[in-house]
């Protein structure tokens, strides 16, 4: 509805009448203003309660206990084989046998490449290497050469050459001659043909010399001989013992006596010739550097008498030497390839986890491979942290366990292998290698991941003891204290604001306990006299937002409703990491998470 206003005009004046419409606001509009006024009023209240309020504190406890400390290393990492093998190949397939996911044992073909290049290559090095084997055997024949020696014993004449002197293959020496024995050749008619046999004793004159002599028929030829008259005779071979002046040339006259005792005479007379004779050369060419004989000395069969310097056969010998060990080499490798890469057996009992060949359309050549896991057994690698490794030893069991949809499956393992040497990080924290081998019982495939859990207490536990939880224990000048609740001020407190104490804002009824420590573990460290067990002790602050919203950790720790379970409590086996020794400030990290602790942890590790 509109309202009409009316104006009248002052005495005087002619009187003229106005009316204004006034209009009256929409209540759409008055709910937009209400709207605006409170959100700044809601404005103003929050930044003052922003600035000028303060937040609820909460005090975190935990309770102390008595029991073992319990040292677990726990982690997790991907499993591969223990063992497995793969076989790369590059040919032409003949023969596929495998395909992924078949089961293998030790031997089982796997795949037959044609390996008739190799062969091939296996026939041109034995043909090279009979040529080589030749050369070789000359060479050594020459090295043998350089050293000349008597075939048998008799008397050196005619020596040549001189030390130093260069000769040449077959230059000649000196010569060799046997007179020890002398022979003779005769002839006899055909009709003594019967009667003359080896062994039988013949009369030797020697007519210069004025000598007689026994010799004997060491030879028979029955040749055509004719005498001049026309005779025909066979050859007679008649030796005599030299008495020292028979030399070669003498002539003798021969006969025999018949077994009526008449003597049996040779058509002709003979000349005397040495029983053996050589003339010495040599084999090789090369310096004389020796010569160990001078005329008329007598020597025996073996004895050396020159030496040819061939020097250079040593370096040739060498080279076809190697030559031939290279030959031989190829061929045994060709071999192993054409008996294992070739033909291709299964070295390793498993499962085939690949097989593939394909083949080039250009070239023609088949590649690809063949991968067999064992998964009877499996691996983890894992790293250790520098402060846990001197806790560890190789041997020592580990529980490994995969969680699936339904269920934790556990397994039996040990570690095999802890690295000696450290590897630093990012962090600032050195790590070691080490390796967890599984017995999987082929129940695990590759490329899993598990967790493990390393029990280090072993025979070194430290035993029972009163247990507090380690944000619970502070430093101050000469040692450390807990923050315990009472009803009345305990014996030997202390004022942490007067010892340099780590923490000095603590709730009302708590009272600073110095205690003494010994060992420690991620979640618990041992007291060793100053507080009892079953005390409640103080961790640290939480902050709660004044308008009840979500709580904050002053130290970002997660509260009890995030984690779903008391603060300063951890679950049964699980491992904080073990701060570094030295002094932690209020918000200082170290892999534990802040708490009441603003200072080093003991060193009672040593």
């Amino acid at each position: 509805m509109n309202t009409i206003a009316t104006v009248t005009a002052p005495e005087g004046q002619t009187k003229n009448t106005k009316k204004w419409r006034i209009k009256k606001p929409s209540p759409a509009k008055l709910v937009l203003a209400i709207v605006l006024l409170g959100v700044c009023i809601g404005a103003c209240v929050g930044v003052y309660q922003l600035f000028f309020t303060e937040e609820e504190k909460i005090a975190l406890t935990g309770t102390t206990t008595y029991g073992s400390l319990n040292e677990t290393i726990e982690g997790s990492g991907t499993t591969t084989p223990a063992d497995s093998a793969t076989y790369t190949l590059s040919g032409t397939v003949m023969d596929w046998c495998v395909e992924a996911g078949d089961t293998v044992e030790v031997g089982d073909l796997l795949y037959v490449l044609d390996s008739s290049e190799a062969e091939d290559e296996i026939l041109e090095y034995e043909i090279e290497l009979e040529d080589l084997y030749e050369q070789l055997a000359d060479l050594q024949e020459n090295i043998a050469n350089q050293q000349i020696t008597a075939d048998f014993s008799g008397r050196i004449e005619a020596v040549q050459g001189e030390v130093g002197q260069q000769v040449q293959g077959g230059a000649v020496l000196a010569n060799l001659i046997d007179d020890s024995v002398m022979t003779a050749t005769l002839y006899f008619s055909y009709q003594y043909q019967d009667v003359i046999s080896k062994g039988m004793e013949v009369s030797v004159s020697v007519p210069d010399q004025q000598l007689s002599l026994t010799g004997t028929v060491s030879d028979i030829q029955y040749v055509d001989y004719h005498t001049p008259e026309g005779m025909q005779c066979f050859g007679v071979t008649v030796q005599v013992e030299n008495p020292g002046s028979l030399t070669e040339g003498n002539t003798v006259t021969c006969w025999l006596t018949g077994t009526d005792g008449t003597p049996i005479y040779a058509v002709n007379d003979a000349t005397l010739s040495y029983l053996h004779s050589q003339t010495i050369t040599t084999e090789v060419a090369g310096e004389l550097s020796g010569v160990h004989v001078v005329d008329y000395q007598r020597v025996n069969a073996g004895d050396l008498l020159f030496t040819v310097d061939g020097s250079g056969f040593e370096t040739q010998m060498e080279t076809v030497q190697k030559q031939i060990d290279n030959h031989e080499k190829n061929i045994a490798d060709l071999q192993e390839s054409i008996a294992t890469e070739y033909t291709r057996y299964s070295d390793i009992a498993g499962q085939v986890v690949t097989a593939f060949y394909t083949t080039d359309r250009m070239t023609g050549n088949d590649t690809g491979s063949v991968v067999v896991y064992n998964q009877d057994s499996m691996e983890i690698t894992v790293n250790i942290d520098e402060l846990n490794a001197d806790l560890l030893e190789v041997g020592m069991p580990v529980q490994v366990y995969r969680t699936t949809a339904s269920e934790t499956i556990f397994y039996d393992a040990t570690l095999t292998y802890l690295s000696l040497e450290a590897t630093s990080n990012t962090s600032g924290v050195s790590t070691f290698e080490a390796t967890i081998t599984i017995d999987s019982k082929g129940e695990l495939s590759s490329g899993v991941t598990v967790y493990y859990s390393i029990d280090t207490s072993g025979e070194g536990d430290t035993g029972e003891s009163v247990l507090a939880p380690v944000d619970a224990l502070c430093t101050y000048d000469d040692g450390y204290y807990l923050l315990v609740q009472a009803d009345q001020q305990p014996e030997g407190t202390i004022d942490p604001t007067q010892v340099g104490g780590s923490v000095t804002e603590y709730p009302e009824g708590y009272y600073a306990v110095p205690v003494e420590v010994g060992d420690y573990n991620g979640n618990n460290i041992q007291i060793l006299s100053g507080v009892s067990e079953d005390t409640t002790v103080f961790l640290r602050y939480q902050n709660a937002r004044p308008t009840g919203g979500d709580t904050t950790s002053e130290g970002g720790s997660q509260s009890e409703e995030q984690t779903g379970r008391p603060s300063g409590e951890m679950p049964s086996g699980e491992m904080m990491q073990i701060p570094a020794f030295g002094n932690m400030g209020a918000g200082g990290t170290g892999g534990m998470g802040t708490g009441a602790m603003g200072g080093g942890m003991p060193s009672s590790r040593g």
